[in-house]
């Protein structure tokens, strides 16, 4: 993410790039499965607060879970989205970043407890890990559409 990242990059080899953009693909899966871990909890705990708004017992939110989880807004035009690499994260994943705590901590176990005030400053310190990593990610895209477009001009030119 710092700007001086890719000075430099036309002074690598082929496999120096490669490399860095190997690099830049695990952070990006890595922003990506915190991101995707925030809106589900997002989602979760607006549905709870649903729930209670309209008296529905803890029995209904799990029930309702594979609904509240369900991806059911329109998809990107795949002209424009990007397919991951990997799934998730390598297994040492070890995010220190700020608020990542938010998703991995032990708010859905006790839901049912947490008062409608922790649920609301959970839910907007979960908005802001969400705004955060998707401000991240936005940038780690740029850094490595500039390596995708180095790496593509020196095929063209090694194959030309």
């Amino acid at each position: 993410m710092e700007p001086s990242y890719l000075d430099g990059l036309a002074d690598l080899d082929i496999d120096g790039v490669r490399a860095k953009h190997d690099e830049c693909l695990a952070v990006e899966t890595e922003v990506s499965y915190v991101r995707r871990l925030a809106q589900a909890r997002i989602d979760i705990l607006e549905a709870e607060l649903d729930r209670r708004a309209n008296g529905g017992t803890i029995t209904d939110l799990v029930a309702a879970l594979p609904q509240i989880l369900a991806d059911d807004s329109p998809r990107s035009d795949p002209a424009s989205s990007r397919l991951p690499r990997h799934l998730g994260p390598a297994p040492d994943i070890q995010w220190r970043r700020g608020l990542e705590h938010l998703i991995a901590d032990a708010t859905l176990v006790n839901l049912p407890t947490l008062s409608e005030e922790e649920l609301t400053s959970a839910l907007a310190q979960l908005r802001e890990l969400e705004h955060q990593v998707s401000i991240t990610r936005r940038s780690l895209h740029r850094v490595i559409d500039s390596i995708e477009a180095d790496l593509a001009e020196r095929l063209k030119v090694e194959h030309a």
